[in-house]
């Protein structure tokens, strides 16, 4: 049996076959302008006066304003969203995607859904059909973050789950932490947190995922 959760670049693959926050301008420094002197009065100009610039307002934190990768959902996306609105949104803050990726959920198998995934350097997002018609609309299944490299400026993790905590770690920070037992024989591990995020590995975790993972035999 394998991982069928993997249409990745070979890139993300794991090696075992698994497959400008805008900110307020600053205030405008401006002085009151002088008023001319009346005809026939003596020639005067009113005081000048220095207005207070405002103080800078301060800009959003980069957690209030990164996309937020969550079990089912890709910030405020759900698992479901049509492909080009999720695909429009992180191409506008990730750039275009470095690779992309089609096929079967499941080679194995004729009658499974078709995959297309988009790869953001070291994030992939899944979107599936709801058939197995390889023409017809997909949606929002799932993503991938390989723990391998740092996490993207533009995006944050669910409840700030930290990314470099062992398996035996995980559990001992978030009780009720579920191993999920995935029927593979290649020692992947997978344990499922409260918040239904996935970490998987061998030995430790070496990706990050958000919906289920499927195994194709």
């Amino acid at each position: 049996m394998r991982l069928a959760t993997a249409l990745v670049a070979p890139a993300l693959a794991l090696a075992l076959g698994l497959g400008g926050c805008a900110q307020t301008a600053p205030g405008v420094d401006r002085t009151t302008p002088s008023v001319p002197a009346t005809p026939g009065s003596a020639t005067a100009s009113a005081p000048v006066t220095a207005a207070v610039s405002p103080s800078p307002s301060p800009s959003p934190s980069p957690s209030a304003t990164a996309i937020v990768l969550a079990a089912d959902a890709i910030g405020e996306l759900p698992f479901g969203t049509a492909q080009a609105t999720v695909a429009s949104l992180l191409t506008e803050r990730l750039g275009k995607p470095s690779d992309t990726a089609s096929g079967r959920s499941c080679e194995l198998d004729s009658s499974s859904p078709w995959v297309e995934t988009l790869v953001f350097k070291n994030l992939w997002v899944e979107f599936q059909t709801k058939d197995a018609k390889k023409t017809s609309p997909r949606t929002l299944h799932g993503w991938g973050l390989q723990l391998n490299g740092a996490l993207p400026s533009a995006l944050a993790i669910a409840d700030d789950v930290p990314l470099d905590l062992s398996f035996k770690q995980l559990k001992a920070k978030y009780p009720g932490t579920k191993t999920l037992d995935l029927g593979l024989e290649d020692g992947t591990i997978a344990v499922q947190l409260p918040n239904k995020l996935i970490f998987y590995g061998v030995k430790e975790p070496e990706v990050l995922r958000g919906g289920a993972i499927g195994v194709c035999e």
